[in-house]
């Protein structure tokens, strides 16, 4: 029965165990301070980042279209959605935290607590690298009867969700769909699964605080006022 259960080992599995004996791996573990892995996925980081900031110039249009929205709902009272999961949501709870700060009534929509029904022309905000979490897209298919404006931040605007969106906004990053293209190289180890995708985007969504706080001519102590105390 053992070897039976050994024999069944499955490929994912056989290719986890094989992956803690890549060359490259065992090289970059024996790299100086100054090139350690550290050095490098930070390197990675910002080269990553910089890689979005020419897409974003380039493409400025759809960038305005964002800022150009936000900033109508924060000015008409308007309520903001934000939809994301896993460690896109985290991203997304920091967005709302800043958009609190200029008193939006911002909720978080996740599938274990209940949040106030939208209301026709609510925005929603979506996070998916990949464009394609289940739990995402079902739960913003509940909400589009209410007909709100869908924002999507996504590596793919050609996915289920990201055709969805009435503004879908490209940010470049490896992502979960890309593992099951590409082979397990030294960059998926340096930045796994979709984190070059939820560091660029959480960097965005930054910019589009800043970019309000100038427009709503709001400064730090204005935005410091609305802040949770901590104890």
């Amino acid at each position: 029965m053992k070897r039976d259960s050994k024999e069944k080992e499955s490929e994912e599995e056989k290719q986890v165990n094989s992956f803690a004996y890549d060359e490259r791996i065992k090289k970059l573990a024996n790299q100086p301070s100054e090139h350690s892995a550290i050095i490098l996925a930070m390197e990675l980081m910002v080269e990553n980042l910089q890689t979005n900031i020419q897409h974003l110039t380039e493409h400025y249009e759809y960038v305005q279209q964002v800022r150009d929205r936000l900033l109508s709902d924060i000015q008409n009272n308007k309520r903001i959605y934000i939809l994301a999961s896993g460690r896109s949501a985290m991203v997304g709870q920091m967005f709302q935290t800043r958009l609190e700060h200029f008193g939006v009534e911002c909720r978080f929509i996740s599938n274990t607590m209940s949040v106030p029904r939208l209301k026709e022309e609510d925005s929603i905000i979506v996070v998916s690298g990949s464009g394609t979490t289940p739990i995402v897209k079902a739960m913003l298919e509940t909400y589009l009867i209410y007909n709100p404006f869908v924002i999507v931040l996504t590596s793919y605007p050609q996915s289920l969700i990201g055709r969805l969106g009435d503004v879908t906004v490209k940010l470049k990053g490896r992502t979960k769909s890309d593992l099951n293209r590409r082979s397990r190289g030294l960059d998926s180890t340096l930045a796994p699964e979709g984190t070059a995708f939820e560091q660029v985007a959480l960097a965005f969504l930054d910019g589009i605080i800043a970019e309000l706080a100038v427009s709503l001519h709001r400064d730090e102590k204005s935005l410091s006022a609305l802040h949770n105390q901590g104890v």
